[in-house]
């Protein structure tokens, strides 16, 4: 106890200035180094623009690739890929989801995704005009680098979502209404 009572009141005293020093000088180039890497980037980003920028986002570089890429690939496909790219450069949406029979990833419509109000709406296709939370079945991310969708495993629908599947029933919904024309042979 008593070398380490001595050393303790020396620091205070006149033998303390390199240590000092010592200690402010990593103090601030701790704090300098992580000042002048937020400082640069404000430079860069402006700030607030970094704010604002996720709300602003848009996927239509990365649908506009996965149509011609992947949802569409080949001649066969040119009048449906025609269509789709047609309907993605008219529409005021800045993001864009597909929607997939399931997850063999056939596509069956494409729609417009408003995440500020959450409006997911129809743009071309086979599928509900609106979709809703209850809807989603599976989520999928477009893979640019591989050229496919992978599913993201998530509950729910964010920006970074670029194709969904509905739940099969609502699919099988639509079917149910072919049988009345057999109800009408039946009647006639």
């Amino acid at each position: 106890m008593g070398p380490s009572s001595r050393h303790l009141p020396s620091p205070s005293g006149p033998g303390s200035l390199p240590p000092g020093l010592i200690t402010k000088r990593r103090g601030f180039d701790d704090g300098s180094s992580d000042i002048s890497s937020n400082a640069s980037s404000m430079m860069d980003y402006n700030g607030p623009r970094l704010y604002k920028q996720p709300a602003t986002k848009s996927n239509r570089g990365i649908i506009l690739n996965a149509v011609e890429y992947c949802v569409f690939p080949g001649a066969v496909n040119r009048d449906a890929k025609q269509k789709v790219l047609e309907k993605i450069a008219r529409s005021e949406a800045k993001h864009f989801l597909v929607l997939f029979r399931d997850a063999g990833c056939q596509f069956r419509a494409l729609y417009g995704y408003w995440p500020e109000n959450e409006q997911i709406i129809k743009l071309y296709g086979t599928g509900p005009s609106q979709v809703d939370d209850v809807m989603f079945d599976k989520f999928f991310k477009y893979n640019s680098g591989g050229k496919c969708f992978t599913q993201v495993h998530t509950k729910h629908l964010t920006v970074t979502i670029d194709a969904f599947t509905i739940h099969n029933s609502l699919w099988q919904g639509k079917k149910a209404n072919l049988p009345s024309k057999k109800d009408m042979a039946l009647v006639i």
